[in-house]
């Protein structure tokens, strides 16, 4: 298969990696001259009518659901001579399965940005009402694997139904091929041979938080009909019965364990909520730990959540001398309108389903994650200073860019307020990219720069286009 062209534009170039429903290419797209994934489909699959007829439909779902954390299906065909096959978006990175090997277990801190960054994908997904059935970390790539910029792109949106049997059988029948998903990841309703809707996803979720925090799976056995069995009839270990006690906090652990749950009912409900959660057992950590401390609260912006929970040192600490003095507790307060100085900004609009106080907490990551300082807090507005003079260039911030001399520091402006009062959670994020010289307004450098940021806000809101 190497060298052929599928498509008439696809020529692929190597194999990298082959499983139950096909093989997979690195292939070039001739007409684009970019990198493209090419899966093509075992024969055996791709002359069974039921597969054909799923293959048209959910490709088209596929096709249609776009968003920046998942990876893209750019093409798909049946009648292609060279078979049946699916050309998707090609990402440079590893997967979360690889990186877990390599790293053994991660913080709670680390964890909820991964889980946030995923929640996100999937509340999108399920609200076109795709299901993923196949989540795993073998289908998470992580861009900038191991660095503050880490990203995750969720793959194989909903080729896992497309192998899926027409009538749910029990495990107890003579094999388990028919199990849609992957033994260590697959709900329970699965097992019983139950109909499986988005929430199964929100247990494959919790496998993995599980996984992430303390470096196994929650079941293991001898065989997959083992870990098929453990997983509709038995209860995992807590973590400290594995030796871990202290190292999750105990809201996150019960946040897993909840997700775990083997009926659907008992689980969240929907992949914000277990965003939701999850951010506020970090930030009840974090405040159970400051409620210990003689001295005062940390200010806004001035520690990472990881620091504040004794968990992970920061990776690029603002220095003391730079850290603004702690805001009075008003000064978190929102704003009732939206500002008006915008002839000479760069705006942006979103809206952040969460509490004021979880935006509070993603704001402080935010800005030191970015290696910013906190240049001034008022009521409703915090104004950032990001890759001010003391920010090295080859620091966290460097892959947004905004680092170098030549476009120095971005001053960011940053208004929370409730746009609509009956929704105390909903809150409208408004912000204003200030440039150093009017003439950077029309410098697609310095705008292509502002959006990068602003995309990375957005991420850790879980913020969408405001309405």
């Amino acid at each position: 298969m190497i060298g052929r062209v599928f498509l008439g534009r696809y020529e692929t170039r190597r194999l990298i990696g082959e499983g139950g429903m096909g093989r997979v290419y690195l292939a070039r797209q001739l007409d684009a001259g970019r990198d493209v994934v090419v899966k093509v489909m075992h024969d055996h699959i791709a002359t069974d009518a039921k597969f054909r007829d799923r293959f048209q439909r959910e490709t088209v779902l596929m096709g249609r659901f776009q968003h920046p954390g998942a990876v893209s299906l750019i093409a798909a065909s049946l009648d292609d001579p060279l078979g049946p096959c699916i050309v998707m978006e090609y990402i440079k990175g590893v997967n979360l399965e690889s990186m877990l090997a390599k790293n053994g277990k991660m913080t709670a801190p680390r964890v909820g940005r991964i889980i946030r960054e995923l929640c996100e994908v999937l509340q999108a997904a399920h609200d076109e009402g795709i299901i993923h059935r196949d989540l795993k970390p073998a289908n998470l790539m992580v861009i900038d694997p191991d660095s503050p910029r880490e990203r995750i792109k969720v793959m194989d949106f909903g080729l896992a139904k497309l192998v899926e049997s027409d009538t749910g059988r029990k495990v107890t029948d003579t094999n388990v091929d028919f199990a849609v998903g992957t033994p260590g990841y697959i709900c329970p309703e699965q097992v019983r041979g139950e109909e499986m809707d988005h929430r199964g996803d929100l247990y494959s979720v919790g496998v993995m938080m599980y996984e992430l925090l303390s470096g196994r799976l929650p079941f293991t056995g001898a065989t997959s009909m083992d870990i098929l069995l453990a997983h509709a009839t038995e209860f995992p270990p807590t973590f400290a019965e594995l030796g871990m006690s202290g190292w999750v906090p105990e809201e996150v652990e019960q946040l897993v364990f909840d997700c775990l749950a083997k009926h659907p009912d008992d689980r969240p409900q929907q992949a914000r909520e277990l965003a939701e959660r999850y951010d506020t057992a970090l930030e009840r950590a974090m405040a159970a730990r400051n409620a210990k401390v003689a001295n005062p609260a940390p200010s806004l912006m001035g520690r990472s959540p990881g620091h504040a929970q004794g968990l992970t040192p920061p990776l690029n600490p603002v220095p003391a001398d730079h850290e603004p003095p702690p805001p009075h507790a008003s000064q978190t307060a929102v704003q009732s309108g939206v500002p008006q100085r915008e002839q000479s900004a760069l705006p942006f609009n979103m809206e952040a389903w969460m509490p004021e106080r979880i935006a509070i907490m993603k704001l402080r990551g935010f800005v030191h994650d970015a290696g910013g300082e906190v240049v001034e807090s008022l009521p409703g507005l915090i104004k950032v200073r990001i890759g001010g003079r003391k920010t090295p260039v080859g620091g966290p911030l460097s892959w947004l860019g905004i680092g170098r001399r030549a476009s120095g520091p971005v001053d960011c402006e940053i208004h929370l307020y409730h746009a609509y009062p009956d929704q105390e959670n909903r809150l409208t994020v408004h912000v204003l990219f200030r440039p150093s010289h009017p003439r950077l307004l029309l410098d697609k450098t310095w705008r292509q720069r502002c959006t990068e940021v602003f995309v990375e806000l957005r991420a850790y809101l879980m913020g969408r286009a405001a309405e």
